[in-house]
């Protein structure tokens, strides 16, 4: 088998500032510099176009490891090394692999060349650098958009479903009508006790365009590939996320997740009081009254019975004893009646030996339930203002222990990643 020289190309989104320098066809021309200057005709370009330097997961690297495996290629170079990567752990061994496979690696800027100088010092130093240099464009790119994402500017390059793009600021919402119907639609499903499945059904049978399909319909050319499934196909994770995205009260959240690391594409969930939240930013598609029901009407879970009865009280009592949901069920009096009644869920399903056997009649819960609300209501008409500061006292202090709880949590996790980022770089260094 013939083998041939491997000339990778890479250019990330990032690299915009270094303008032409670095353009994946200023990059080849170099490279076809060197090879006629070094007497290398057989050669075949293997380009990366938009990918970040910091992992080495991109198509074109990987189609010419699979080559360099299928012993296909005898010679690798690249313009220099941060064209090759930036993440100096993972450079250090790609190169010891290309060694292993008999492969030479030549950085031709860089003056770097595997087969000569095997012991330059300067090579992992370039590589620490270009590391350096890659983690400063990140921390500024963030640094960037946080700023306009206070601002209130959309820095998002696709709109949400019942918004597009305002054509003259592109950092701008405005309603789309059409998809705004859609929305105002689910919410109102909701409010009225619709649930996810429900809502899907409808939509289904009245061929209602779903997001992704809508928004390829208007942006022919912002996908490559049609990979939606089918037209009016709606799924629950489609209708939960509109129901949950703040975005239609008219404020812009930004930092609800984050990478683990430069490194790493890994997203983590960010604590609420880390989100940037900017208000009033644009036209709201719904009213905070509409929202608020709907999600009163989804946090109490309710379900039809057997008899197709909606119980107000599903998803809201817990045993005292397992902490399990109670379910609701009909039992049968001696006089062949019957009634209402809450059964321990784990009982029910495992038996004695996983929680007793008890139940509360529905009646029961019924009568303590408008008991308690009106002894609310009575203290609520005769000292108003107390009442209010007694409330008010209650949700600061609940609110200030679950903050406490996310923080210690937070902090608990981000040492461990930089625990385990250091000890990868020590296993490394231990190696070399």
């Amino acid at each position: 088998m013939q083998k041939h020289a491997a000339l990778y190309c890479r250019l990330s989104v990032d690299d915009g500032s270094f303008g032409g320098s670095v353009s994946i066809e200023t990059q080849k021309i170099l490279l076809e510099q060197y090879c006629q200057s070094h007497e290398i005709s057989n050669y075949e370009f293997y380009c990366d176009d938009g990918y970040s330097g910091t992992n080495f997961n991109r198509p074109a690297f990987q189609r010419m490891l699979s080559d360099i495996h299928a012993g296909k290629i005898n010679l690798v170079v690249v313009k220099d090394l941060s064209r090759f990567g930036r993440n100096y752990v993972e450079v250090g061994l790609q190169v010891e692999h290309f060694k292993e496979q008999n492969v030479r690696f030549i950085a031709a800027d860089d003056h770097y060349d595997s087969s000569v100088n095997e012991d330059d010092l300067m090579f992992p130093m370039r590589n620490v650098m270009n590391e350096m240099y890659a983690r400063d464009v990140s921390k500024k790119t963030k640094a960037a958009k946080k700023a306009k994402a206070r601002a209130g500017q959309y820095i998002g390059s696709k709109p949400p479903f019942g918004y597009k793009l305002d054509p003259n600021d592109r950092h701008h919402l405005v309603i789309d009508e059409p998809a705004a119907e859609v929305v105002r639609r689910i919410f109102r499903l909701t409010a009225d006790g619709a649930g996810y499945n429900k809502i899907t059904r409808i939509f289904r049978e009245e061929k209602v365009m779903n997001p992704i399909t809508y928004f390829n319909q208007n942006n022919p050319d912002y996908f490559k590939a049609d990979y939606w499934r089918k037209e009016f196909d709606w799924h629950v994770t489609s209708v939960r996320a509109i129901l949950n995205n703040e975005v239609y009260l008219g404020m812009l959240i930004y930092g609800k997740q984050k990478c683990k690391s430069m490194k790493s594409k890994t997203k983590v969930k960010n604590p609420r009081e880390e989100w940037i939240i900017a208000e009033n930013t644009h036209e709201p598609i719904i009213s905070k009254e509409l929202w608020d029901t709907a999600h009163k009407v989804m946090s109490s879970k309710r379900r039809p019975a057997k008899t197709g009865e909606l119980q107000i009280f599903a998803g809201l009592i817990y045993c005292a004893d397992c902490g399990h949901c109670l379910t609701y069920g009909q039992k049968q009096r001696k006089d062949g009646t019957y009634y209402g009644a809450y059964d321990c869920w784990m009982y029910r399903t495992h038996g004695k030996e996983y929680c007793p056997s008890h139940y509360i009649n529905y009646d029961t819960v019924y009568n303590l339930v408008l008991i308690n609300l009106r002894t609310v209501l009575w203290n609520y008409r005769n000292n108003a203002q107390q009442f209010k500061s007694i409330l008010e006292k209650k949700f600061q202090t609940d609110s200030a222990k679950e903050a406490k709880k996310l923080q210690a949590e937070y902090e608990k996790k981000q040492r461990r990643f930089e625990e385990i980022d250091r000890i990868l770089c020590k296993l490394y260094e231990d190696s070399a």
